[in-house]
Parts: C-alpha cells; sequence; structure tokens
C-alpha cells in the first residue's frame, strides 16, 4: 500500500515569555489541526518538538499520512 505524507509545523500565537508554559496551547493547535486533516482523511502519525525555549516546547512538526490513491484522486 502507498501513502502521502503532509507536514505542518504548529506554534502558540501572541505573545510569549520565555520560559511560559505553553502545552495547553499547543494542545489546542495540535487538536484543531488533527481535526481539521482528519476530515480531509489525514491521519496523524507523528509528533516531534522542533523548538525548545527557556526549557518549554514552543514548536510542533506534524506528520501526517494517508492512502496515496486518495492523494491521486484529487482529494485533500
Amino acid at each position: 500500500m502507498r501513502y502521502a505524507y503532509k507536514t505542518c509545523v504548529i506554534y502558540p500565537k501572541g505573545l510569549r515569555v520565555s520560559g511560559d508554559d505553553q502545552s495547553d496551547k499547543l494542545a489546542e493547535s495540535l487538536e484543531k489541526e488533527s481535526n481539521e486533516l482528519g476530515k480531509r482523511g489525514w491521519r496523524l502519525t507523528t509528533v516531534t518538538p522542533t523548538l525548545i525555549n527557556g526549557g518549554s516546547v514552543s514548536k510542533l512538526l506534524l506528520t501526517f499520512r494517508k492512502k496515496s490513491q486518495d492523494v491521486a484522486t484529487g482529494k485533500d
């Protein structure tokens, strides 16, 4: 079976102070992005922290996949 992959970066919007715990904002963004892409057939496969600032994660790289036939038919 073949798969297509999509990656995106999420981060909390707005003013940030170094060392602030961004967990709630990141969780909200992760849920929103996962639900939006999930409606179009994308499945979240990996979450990778990409930026740690002041001891807390402030950016996440998300990797989604879906069957490549969905991509070939123009469905996103």
